[in-house]
């Protein structure tokens, strides 16, 4: 059986169901827990709706495929979406499901998703892993129940490797980056006495939660961020950084670093550490002390040599094509992206406007640029005669 969930109230009341099914995924990720999701919503209600997607058997839940539904503009009319309850942090996410239950489940969600086809044009499912169970098992299921389905690979997630130790790492990074590393530290030593802060997982009480969450939502508030209205002082990103900082604390997921100056707060990141990984979520800094110090550089550098020899695995710099990223390292996990079209006249529109007269109308134009960047060829005698 699989009920659609629309209402917070009965979301949250999903958790101790959501936590044992977790218990007996393959796959499992701070990323596909309750209490990231139910973070997540906070920032997601301001413009979207819920509808979360619950396969149960024999009153268990075996499966949850975790989405918001919200209307976007095409040109021309109004795309119904249905894409995974997620916000520009979010660095992966997938079908979660029982071990025991993976095709059953799937074929179950993608039947209803087929009976429920007035509520949505197009289904994206985005951040999907390698081995991801949404772009297989669902996957294969819309195939067979005949709708049209694409899988691309549109996005990485940088990481290091923390296996080994921080002198052999660094040794192994460029000239150039060491060099810049050495000029940062000579500026910002300039600029003020340097002190870091690191509120640790599993460390510190609600008191410290509560402070070092409003000195990351002033930072932020103080960054270029504020520009892209994603910055922590907006309501919706306010929320969920409030409401992830609770709940991650209560499970030991959550690690603040803090960089001041003569004691005043310039720079940060905020981190989720679980399963031996951390994720790197947010890095802000002073834009008014960022320009002449880099605070945000010399943290980085700080934050990545301190998590060596810690026991943990990965560093996970979050998706993106940010090119002080990959001056820290060359490893990225591929995250891929799955549309779904729907039998509306809208997605049959959609459908053959993004794979087919898209792609000629590209292909057309990069063919005229190439016949504009074509050197003229000199006439000559006999060219002329012709």
């Amino acid at each position: 059986e699989v009920q659609l969930v629309t209402e917070a109230a009965e979301f949250v009341a999903l958790r101790p169901a959501w936590e044992l099914l977790t218990k007996r995924c393959r796959c499992r990720s701070v990323f596909l827990s309750h209490e990231w999701f139910e973070a997540a919503w906070q920032w997601r209600r301001e413009s979207a709706g819920l509808y979360v997607l619950c396969a149960f058997q024999a009153a268990e839940l075996v499966a949850v495929l975790p989405l918001v539904s919200e209307s976007r503009r095409r040109p021309g009319m109004a795309i119904r979406e249905l894409t995974f309850l997620s916000v520009p942090d979010t660095q992966m996410c997938d079908l979660v499901v029982s071990d025991d239950n993976v095709a059953a489940a799937g074929n179950a969600i993608v039947s209803t998703l087929r009976e429920r086809q007035s509520d949505w044009d197009v289904l994206r499912l985005d951040y999907l892993p390698q081995r991801s169970r949404a772009a297989t098992i669902l996957g294969d299921a819309f195939g067979v129940q005949g709708f049209t389905c694409r899988i691309d690979a549109n996005r990485h997630n940088p990481y290091i490797s923390l296996d080994g130790t921080w002198d052999a790492f660094y040794a192994n990074r460029s000239r150039r980056l060491k060099k810049a590393n050495n000029l940062i530290a000579n500026r910002l030593g300039k600029a003020g006495a340097v002190q870091i802060e690191w509120l640790a997982p599993g460390k510190g009480n609600l008191e410290d939660v509560a402070r070092v969450t409003s000195i990351v939502t002033d930072i932020s508030a103080r960054s270029w961020k504020t520009s892209t209205g994603n910055s922590v002082d907006n309501p919706g990103p306010q929320a969920f950084i409030q409401r992830l900082s609770e709940l991650a604390h209560r499970r030991g997921w959550l690690s603040v670093w803090i960089l001041s100056l003569d004691h005043v707060p310039v720079a940060m990141e905020y981190q989720l550490v679980a399963d031996g990984n951390v994720f790197a979520l947010r890095s802000d800094f002073d834009a008014a002390v960022g320009g002449q110090a880099s605070p945000g550089s010399y943290l980085s550098r700080h934050i990545i040599e301190g998590l060596f020899g810690r026991g943990l695995q990965r560093y996970f710099m979050g998706p993106g094509v940010n090119e002080y990223k990959y001056r820290w390292t060359e490893q990225a996990e591929p995250l891929h992206r799955m549309s779904v079209y729907g039998r509306s006249p809208r997605g049959r529109i959609l459908q053959a406007w993004e794979l087919s007269l898209k792609p000629a109308a590209r292909a057309l134009r990069d063919r005229f640029r190439k016949l504009d960047s074509a050197p003229a060829v000199p006439a000559g005698p006999d060219r002329e005669a012709r």
